[in-house]
């Protein structure tokens, strides 16, 4: 009776803040005209012939030597209806004509455990891969365990287990990460939605919205690797960095500085500092923010914002201020 209980009001609660954009005015359609000044543009002066694809959210590929590191699998932009009932349909005719040109998947990584950084990876996984390494929170692998555990080939690593500041390879040996603490900033004012952590392996995969719980949030220093020499360095950083994390990446700088730090900017008001914080402490080469675009009942990839990133003005903004930022497009990809 309590379960139930504590169900109905969680689905009251994740109604009003999933109310329809229409009603809530959460996303906004944006011109390509009006972004294409905000696009990064591919730079291969350097040679490393790294391929870097965007497909919406936090969902970023890196691909080089004949592999592809994957962080956060989800692309399908699901309806509130799949939201709320579990019953979600793979956009596969959006991401196939990208994954079949792209190089096995031999590293993932997931930031935290809610449905909007990994619904995806049962697609990701059952098709594309048949051997990798996922790093993860230990309550998000254990939400994704149904999979995981058939799969002789795959090998989890939950970071809570690892010892401290681990780099994780992929089996290759041509991506490495390494994991640092992030907090996941709140959704309502001070409220934070979809806490909790899984401690024991569930039988089968999250449905609705509610079942896909935070777990602990991680950030990702991202190396690119040949020979076990570091090609290049990146960051995809989820929520806001600690400073015992921004301690430990500047640590890391003194072999080699991360070329472009990628930045959530979901909320002009709550990103805006937080990537500031990120920046000038870190200094990275440029800035990439993701997790702008609205993926909230858009499942055919309409060119929206959430409204409250005001992204086209924040980055222009940024710009004249002197920041090195600019975007992707979702399901797009550049070459560094």
């Amino acid at each position: 009776m309590k379960r139930r209980r504590i169900i109905i009001i969680s689905s009251i609660v994740l109604l009003i803040s999933l109310v329809p954009v229409k009603l809530m005015s959460l996303s906004k359609k944006i011109k390509l005209e009006d972004l294409t000044a905000d696009l990064y543009k591919s730079d291969s002066k350097n040679g490393n012939n790294i391929k870097i694809g965007f497909y919406g959210t936090s969902c970023l590929t890196f691909s080089y030597k004949g592999s592809t590191y994957l962080n956060d699998p989800f692309f399908s932009n699901p309806s509130y209806f799949e939201i709320l009932t579990g019953r979600y349909k793979v956009r596969s005719a959006v991401i196939n004509p990208y994954l079949d040109k792209m190089d096995s998947i031999s590293l993932v990584s997931i930031t935290h455990g809610h449905y909007d950084h990994c619904l995806d990876f049962p697609y990701f996984m059952k098709k594309y891969t048949e051997n990798a390494k996922i790093v993860s929170s230990n309550s998000a692998l254990l939400s994704l365990d149904p999979l995981i555990r058939h799969q002789k080939n795959w090998k989890e690593y939950s970071i809570e287990k690892s010892k401290k500041n681990q780099w994780i390879y992929s089996s290759d040996r041509v991506f490495r990460v390494l994991a640092v603490k992030s907090n996941h900033q709140a959704h309502i004012g001070k409220i934070k939605l979809l806490t909790g952590n899984y401690t024991f392996p569930l039988v089968k995969t999250p449905g609705p919205v509610w079942q896909w719980k935070e777990g602990h949030t991680y950030s990702y220093v991202v190396d690119v690797m040949d020979k076990d020499v570091i090609v290049d360095r990146f960051l995809i950083v989820s929520g806001e960095l600690p400073q015992e994390s921004l301690d430990i990446i500047n640590q890391l700088q003194k072999e080699k500085r991360v070329n472009i730090m990628f930045s959530p900017f979901w909320h002009k008001e709550k990103s805006g500092p937080a990537f500031l914080s990120s920046f000038n402490s870190i200094k990275p080469e440029k800035v990439i923010f993701h997790h702008w675009n609205n993926f909230f009942n858009n499942p055919n990839h309409y060119i929206e914002s959430l409204r409250s990133s005001d992204i086209e003005n924040e980055v222009a903004n940024k710009r004249k201020e002197g920041y090195p930022v600019s975007i992707m497009l979702p399901f797009s990809e550049i070459n560094i």
